[in-house]
C-alpha cells in the first residue's frame, strides 16, 4: 500500500504528512484483534512517509523554483566580444541533504542563453555607460510532456524566460602572460527571470497482496493523484570573478542577493480499500496546500569550467546563505 501512495508522490519524495493518510474500519470479526489489524495496517501506510506537511512542502517549492534558474540567464567565467550560446539544466532542494526524505521543496528546469555583447550598437556610450563592457543575456525555456506507462500517467509544463545585464566593473588583468594565469576582474549582474511549473501525476495500484500481521489482505480501488503548480519571477544582484589557469580551466565565485515573488499550489487526493477474509477498511488521503517563496534570499555560488577551442563545459553550484536551498546546473556554451 506504501506504493499507492509514495509512488504518486514522484519516485516516493515527495512530501506528504502521514497524518493526512485515514484508515476506517468498515468491518472485522476478529474480535480484541480488530483494534490491532486496525493499527497494523494505519502503521503500514504510514512507513516511510516524510514527515514535512504539504503546506510547508509547497512554501519549499516556492522558494526552489526561482532558485533553480538562479546564474542560469548570465555569464560568470568567460570575456566575449560578439556572442555567447548556451544550453544548461540543473535542478535545486529546499531542505537538509542529509535527511532527503525531510526535504520541504524541489525545482527543476533547463534553459537556452543567447548573450550578445552591446559593442555591437552604433554607440560606445550612454551616459556613463561603456557598452563595451556590457552584455545582454536572454534566456527561455518551453517544454511540455504527457506520457502514459502502465497504470500510471504523467503531465507537466515548464517554461522559463530572463533577461540578464553583465557590466564589467573591473577589467580583466593578466597575472602571467600567454593566458597561463588570467584574473576576470569584478562583474556586475541583474535583471529579471520568471518561471513556472505545472505537474499533474495519477497512478492506480489494484490487486496488490499484503501482509499486515492479523491479516493479510488485498487493496482494491485505488488510485492517487499528485498536483502541483508553481511560479515564481526573481530580480537577482550579483558580483563575480573568475580565474582561469593554462587557459583550459576557468574557476569563478560570486554572491547573490535575489527579490522574489513565487507561490505554489499541491495538492494530494487517494482513496483505496483493504479486504481480507476477516477485516476490510476504507484508505483515504487528501490535503491541498499553498505556500509563498521568501521575498528574498542571499546565496553564494561557484563554479568550474574546462575550456576546449569554441565549447565550454561548465558545473554551477549555487547556496542559500541563512537557509536550506542547495542548487546546480550543468551546460555547455559557444562563444565568439
Amino acid at each position: 500500500m506504501k506504493k499507492l501512495f509514495m509512488g504518486a508522490l514522484l519516485l516516493g519524495s515527495l512530501s506528504a504528512h502521514a497524518s493526512i493518510i485515514t484508515v476506517n474500519q468498515t468491518s472485522c470479526t476478529l474480535g480484541p484483534a480488530c483494534a490491532a489489524a486496525d493499527a497494523a495496517l494505519q502503521s503500514f501506510v504510514d512507513a516511510d512517509l516524510p514527515s514535512v506537511g504539504i503546506g510547508k512542502y509547497a512554501t519549499g517549492i516556492a522558494n526552489a523554483n526561482g532558485f533553480t534558474y538562479a546564474g542560469m540567464g548570465s555569464d560568470y567565467s568567460d570575456d566575449f566580444s560578439l556572442f555567447m550560446v548556451r544550453g544548461a539544466f540543473g535542478g535545486s532542494v529546499s531542505g537538509d541533504l542529509d535527511n532527503p526524505g525531510g526535504a520541504d521543496g524541489f525545482g527543476f528546469g533547463a534553459a537556452t542563453t543567447v548573450g550578445v555583447n552591446l559593442d555591437l550598437l552604433p554607440v560606445d556610450k550612454i551616459g556613463p555607460i561603456d557598452l563595451s563592457k556590457m552584455d545582454l543575456f536572454v534566456s527561455f525555456m518551453s517544454y511540455s510532456v504527457d506520457q502514459d506507462s502502465g497504470n500510471s500517467s504523467f503531465t507537466g509544463d515548464t517554461s522559463h524566460f530572463g533577461i540578464m545585464a553583465r557590466y564589467q566593473l573591473v577589467d580583466t588583468k593578466d597575472i602571467l602572460p600567454g593566458y597561463m594565469l588570467e584574473w576576470g576582474g569584478v562583474q556586475l549582474h541583474t535583471g529579471f527571470q520568471r518561471s513556472s511549473f505545472d505537474l499533474n501525476m495519477s497512478t492506480r495500484f489494484d490487486n496488490q497482496t499484503v501482509d499486515i500481521g492479523p491479516e493479510t489482505g488485498t487493496f482494491g480501488n485505488a488510485g492517487a493523484t499528485f498536483a502541483i503548480e508553481s511560479s515564481s519571477t526573481t530580480i537577482p544582484i550579483e558580483v563575480s570573478t573568475f580565474l582561469r589557469a593554462a587557459y583550459v580551466f576557468t574557476f569563478y565565485a560570486g554572491a547573490g542577493f535575489d527579490i522574489v515573488s513565487g507561490s505554489s499550489d499541491v495538492g494530494l487526493v487517494s482513496s483505496g480499500t483493504f479486504t481480507s477474509t476477516n477485516y476490510s477498511a476504507d484508505i483515504n488521503a487528501g490535503e491541498t496546500g499553498s505556500g509563498d517563496a521568501d521575498a528574498t534570499n542571499f546565496r553564494a555560488f561557484g563554479g568550474f569550467q574546462f575550456n576546449i577551442p569554441l565549447v565550454r563545459l561548465y558545473a554551477h553550484v549555487n547556496k542559500g546563505l541563512g537557509s536550506d536551498l542547495i542548487g546546480a546546473h550543468f551546460g555547455a556554451k559557444f562563444t565568439w
